[in-house]
């Protein structure tokens, strides 16, 4: 009991040595309210596969993450329908794309009605390789439907990509995935049936179609029924890219109108490099 108390002790303190406070205080927020607005400068040291953690209380709707550019985008891999009530904490873990627009310009919190008490920047998970859209913990049970902003994947260039993988804990491959933009039929656009199974992830190959279907698409709908396996964690929405598939540590050059450019691999983000300068994904320059 002793030696268990001495380990709980120890990982309280690291994570109390990773954890950045970003805010905390008592603020409602409703959309005749408003939101709760963090500055860009307060995610000076943000790395992608952090999680920013809401505390809130008196929730009786949903929650939305959104940056302060002119449009007030949503922020990039989070959820629509991300529903809360009463007390508690959510969880937004952070993409590569989140990273860079939350540096640029920084989050608006906002919803129908609850109270914010702190938000707070901690430790996460590592992402995988390639071009995450969306990370997090989302439980498969039955009929579970995951929903995806657009900001997600409006800046990818989808000619690039060889494949969509959906990551999972599942304990084995007889379930349903629906991959939809929307509940009409003619909004499915791939099943599981299309897809073939990775080790922890099922996996749906790239064709022309698919691609404009998928950069298209107002939104993404990731809808999983457990059958006959127990409920289970989706973990990741991760694109294919020939530079980060795993093993690829090459990088793909090519040769434009306006030189050179370079594209690596940086702490599981993908760059651009032309000349000494580097940007991500969505045009920004990257110090």
């Amino acid at each position: 009991m002793k030696k268990l108390s001495l380990l709980a002790l120890f990982a309280a303190i690291v994570m109390s040595v990773n954890a950045t406070d970003l805010w905390t205080g008592s603020k409602h927020v409703s959309w005749s309210d408003g939101g709760l607005q963090i500055a860009a400068g307060d995610f000076a040291a943000a790395q992608a596969g952090q999680k920013i953690v809401v505390h809130f209380t008196e929730a009786s709707d949903g929650i939305e993450f959104k940056v302060m550019n002119e449009h007030f985008d949503h922020l990039a891999g989070s959820r629509e329908a991300a529903w809360i009530s009463g007390d508690g904490t959510y969880e937004q873990f952070l993409t590569a794309a989140a990273v860079d627009s939350l540096k640029a310009h920084g989050l608006e919190i906002i919803g129908a009605n609850f109270t914010v008490s702190q938000v707070e920047l901690l430790d996460g998970k590592e992402l995988k390789e390639g071009i995450t859209v969306w990370t997090g913990f989302f439980w498969a049970d039955d009929w579970k439907t995951l929903e995806l902003y657009r900001e997600g994947y409006n800046y990818v260039d989808f000619s690039e990509v060889t494949a969509i993988r959906f990551y999972s804990e599942a304990a084995g491959t007889d379930y349903v995935l629906k991959f939809m933009s929307s509940w009409d039929d003619a909004g499915l656009i791939a099943s599981k049936s299309d897809m073939t199974d990775g080790e922890g992830y099922a996996e749906l190959a790239m064709t022309d179609d698919l691609r404009t279907k998928m950069s298209e698409a107002s939104h993404w709908m990731v809808q999983f029924n457990k059958e006959a396996l127990n409920a289970f964690n989706v973990t990741d929405i991760v694109l294919v890219v020939p530079a980060t598939e795993p093993g690829d540590t090459t990088a793909v050059e090519q040769t434009t109108s306006e030189g050179k450019v370079t594209k690596i691999i940086r702490n599981g983000q993908v760059l651009i490099r032309r000349g000494e300068r580097l940007y991500n994904l969505t045009g920004t320059e990257v110090k």
